[in-house]
């Protein structure tokens, strides 16, 4: 897991911390108070205040600083990404196996983006629409053993499928208060997931499922963050990305030139 996955989740100032901020906000104009007797309206209103101020300035920063984390994660994994994207097309020999690795990638970076606690998966459609087959997933994904496969049929299956085929996909802030908590699949002890279509050209190609163990891990709006929404869309370029032809790209000026060192010595 990296620096910026496991920062992002655990810096985020806790509810107690607010209250214990909310706390010392109300506490420093008891002070005076105690030493004047005087606990009228204008007490009130300037321990709800500072209360008020302490809460929204705590929260705010929270935010920001999770905005921040969640871009870092975001940057640092799209540099090397983008590299290794270029080389996909270079060599038919390696193509199926440099395109996995970039999915395998993008599979984790969403969790990292989503939670430090984040398990996720990537589910294929079959033809039919009517299977999804578990295609890379992350290390808590494996330790909580997800599904390998859904089917239309099953109660829980059927949700999965449908969200696959979906426009928006849909978000769990905690799944034991959700209306649909009988028909949703979360894996053991998840509370909070997102589940998010992967699409290309208005066609549907899979299911992109995260899930984190506490309520609110993952919440609502993760769904709608111009991050997630990045890695979702590359998942789907990438996986209509053919492999190249040889006969084709053999005929293509410089396309067969050796490969020239850089001034770090790693080669291009």
């Amino acid at each position: 897991m990296s620096l910026e996955s496991k920062l992002l989740g655990r810096r985020k100032i806790k509810p107690w911390g607010v209250a214990v901020l909310s706390a010392v906000s109300v506490g420093l104009p008891t002070v005076p108070a105690f030493a004047e007797n005087s606990f009228g309206p204008y007490y009130i209103f300037t321990c709800a205040a500072c209360a008020a101020i302490a809460s929204f300035f705590t929260l705010h920063t929270s935010s920001k600083r999770v905005e921040t984390e969640r871009s870092s994660v975001l940057e640092h994994a799209l540099e090397p990404l983008s590299c290794l994207m270029g080389k996909i097309l270079v060599d038919p020999a390696e193509f199926e196996e440099r395109r996995d690795t970039v999915l395998k990638r993008l599979v984790d970076t969403a969790a990292e983006l989503a939670h430090a606690d984040a398990a996720s998966a990537l589910y294929w459609l079959t033809a039919e629409d009517t299977e999804l087959h578990l295609a890379f997933a992350n290390e808590q994904a494996v330790q909580r053993h997800f599904q390998d496969k859904f089917s239309r049929g099953a109660e829980k299956d059927s949700f999965l499928v449908e969200a696959a085929l979906s426009v928006a996909g849909r978000s769990v802030h905690d799944v034991r208060k959700d209306p649909d908590r009988g028909r949703i699949y979360v894996a053991d002890d998840c509370r909070s997931a997102v589940f998010m279509p992967v699409r290309a050209g208005g066609v549907q190609q899979g299911l992109l499922m995260i899930q984190a163990r506490k309520p609110g891990h993952i919440p609502n709006n993760f769904r709608e963050d111009k991050r997630f929404k990045t890695i979702v869309h590359l998942i789907g370029a990438v996986r209509e990305m053919k492999k190249p032809d040889s006969a084709l790209r053999a005929s293509v000026p410089g396309q067969n030139k050796p490969p020239v060192n850089d001034p770090q010595g790693t080669s291009s």
